[in-house]
């Protein structure tokens, strides 16, 4: 789905007799989206050079004679089950086929999903501060080529984190559950081109230390196929910055002090 196959096609003659106006017809399904054809004939076989969409064209077919259609189609992103195209070859009037059976040929082809899924992670900064929060934005993707419907996102929160909000929205046909809190384990669906930004707002415990590592993950659905498997995982890395506004004052509440007496 969402890639392109290039079909041959080929109409030929037996004979004895040629066939003047035969017709070769292609009507391409509707996981189909776009096509492009040329024709080429062999042996004396005519044919019109090219055109688009689906094929419905008079050839002429000498006795040897074959004509071949080289069809470049595009399959639509979101396909789905066996992809089936048939073409037929008609005999013109006042010509008998002596063998019709061979007048039609199917091309099945099943379904191989493929998409590249990635993810990204940042939080716009390298350093924490223990006790504040901070703000993760986490983008799952697709180039393609093909749409998958039901990719997993996944963030589990370290123990650095205490607890934590977001909000999802999706761009590109992507959609996401809009809110939630804690930990990320959600459904999304991500057509070719589409995404899913979650923004996180995360409270950092008090007691933190150490680095503050985060890793949020994209998986593909069960018979899709990501080609590029190593971008599916983002990590972000804060490291401690320990910050204090410590303060002392002192005052013994007079302005003047006597020889020989105390003070507090």
């Amino acid at each position: 789905p969402g890639a392109t196959t290039t079909y041959t096609i080929t109409a030929s003659n037996a004979g004895p007799s040629s066939a003047t106006g035969a017709t070769v017809a292609d009507t391409f399904p509707a996981a189909i989206t776009s096509a492009n054809w040329t024709c080429v004939g062999s042996g004396g076989g005519t044919c019109t050079a090219n055109g688009t969409g689906n094929i419905n064209q008079s050839v002429n077919l000498p006795s040897g004679g074959s004509v071949t259609f080289t069809v470049t189609a595009n399959i639509s992103p979101s396909a789905a089950g066996d992809l089936v195209n048939t073409a037929t070859l008609t005999a013109p009037g006042g010509v008998t086929d002596t063998t019709p059976n061979n007048n039609s040929a199917t091309d099945t082809d099943t379904q191989a999903a493929q998409a590249n899924l990635a993810i990204t992670k940042t939080d716009g900064v390298t350093t924490y501060t223990p006790g504040s929060t901070t703000t993760y934005t986490i983008v799952a993707s697709n180039a393609g080529p093909s749409s998958v419907t039901g990719a997993t996102v996944a963030d589990t929160f370290p123990a650095g984190i205490t607890s934590a909000t977001w909000t999802c929205v999706g761009s590109g046909g992507g959609t996401c559950t809009a809110n939630g809190a804690g930990n990320i384990n959600q459904s999304v669906n991500l057509p070719s081109g589409g995404s899913a930004t979650f923004t996180v707002i995360a409270n950092i415990s008090a007691g933190a230390s150490g680095s503050l590592v985060n890793t949020a993950t994209v998986a593909v659905p069960g018979g899709v196929t990501d080609p590029t498997p190593g971008n599916n995982s983002a990590t972000d890395t804060d490291t401690i910055s320990v910050s204090a506004d410590l303060a002392i004052t002192k005052t013994d509440g007079v302005g003047s002090s006597i020889p020989g007496g105390t003070t507090t």
